[in-house]
């Protein structure tokens, strides 16, 4: 009848830290990206962008400099990936296999300041990734903080990840191997 509103479509977004307190629309979640629904189940925040440097790093304000940082060196990230504040070697591995699934990522740079986060379980999660994908393109990796001595022995024998000390010497690596 005349003056009525039929609702034919809508769209909402919900805040993925407010679900728990609206159980129920979690039902109603579109899944039709798998690597954000993979990411999410091992509690990664992943954004995919448009560039072709990968990004694995812990917590949003060290992804965010890592971004800018990249950006400010003539690069273009290819996406946001926080670990978080765990290092579950499993949660590394799964955001090694997330970003290789996007075929225009030349390099990856890890980029790690270990707090509550532990470099060694990182590296752990690194080799575990090279063991089990196919790993194509030049890594390069900056773990500082826990347990950053016992990490880079671990990467030590490892010839298929370069190390860099500081961020700026990361970044201008990976966007070096990127070309």
């Amino acid at each position: 009848p005349e003056g009525q509103v039929i609702a034919l479509d809508a769209k909402m977004s919900v805040d993925d830290n407010a679900l728990y307190k609206h159980p129920h629309l979690v039902a109603f979640r579109e899944d039709s990206d798998e690597h954000a629904k993979a990411a999410r189940e091992m509690g990664l925040s992943y954004v995919p962008l448009e560039g072709n440097v990968g990004c694995i790093v812990n917590g949003a304000g060290l992804a965010m400099a890592t971004m800018d940082l990249i950006k400010h060196f003539g690069g273009e990230p290819a996406n946001f990936l926080d670990i978080g504040g765990s290092s579950n070697p499993e949660k590394v591995s799964t955001a090694m296999r997330i970003i290789l699934a996007d075929p225009e990522v030349k390099a990856i740079l890890i980029n790690i300041f270990g707090g509550i986060t532990r470099c060694d379980d990182v590296a752990r999660g690194m080799l575990a990734a090279f063991e089990t994908l196919d790993v194509r393109v030049p890594v390069v990796a900056r773990l500082t903080g826990t347990n950053e001595k016992e990490a880079q022995e671990i990467l030590s024998n490892s010839d298929a990840i370069s190390p860099a000390e500081t961020m700026d010497d990361a970044v201008k690596l990976v966007l070096e191997k990127a070309k």
